[in-house]
């Protein structure tokens, strides 16, 4: 199901508090292309699908609470939606921490 971009960032805003870490959320973005009869017209700009999805409680039966969220971001609409979006994953992604850096050896000398 497509939802328009308000109601995308409402729902991906409420599944990201609920889950509060506990399962992996997927996020896929691509440029929707036009359809076969459309592709002779050239075009500079396409629209973009942006999904979420995320697995149900139980592994076993997959299908029980599986979500998907999707919903097509025009062009001229990106810039906006770019900084609601990206606001919902820096509060939302309460599990990601910063990648350890490895401590360099001092006492090496290289040739």
């Amino acid at each position: 199901m497509r939802a328009d971009n308000h109601k995308f960032l409402k729902e991906f805003t409420e599944v990201l508090t609920t889950n509060n870490g506990k399962s992996s959320v997927y996020l896929t973005q691509k440029r929707l292309k036009p359809s076969l009869d459309l592709e002779e017209s050239s075009q500079d700009q396409y629209p973009i699908l942006i999904r979420v999805t995320m697995n149900g409680k139980d592994k076993k039966d997959t299908k029980k609470d599986k979500l998907k969220l999707s919903t097509v971001v025009d062009t001229g609409d990106l810039d906006q939606f770019w900084q609601e979006y990206i606001q919902i994953i820096k509060n939302g992604f309460v599990g990601l921490k910063k990648k350890e850096k490895k401590k360099s050896k001092k006492g090496k000398v290289s040739k």
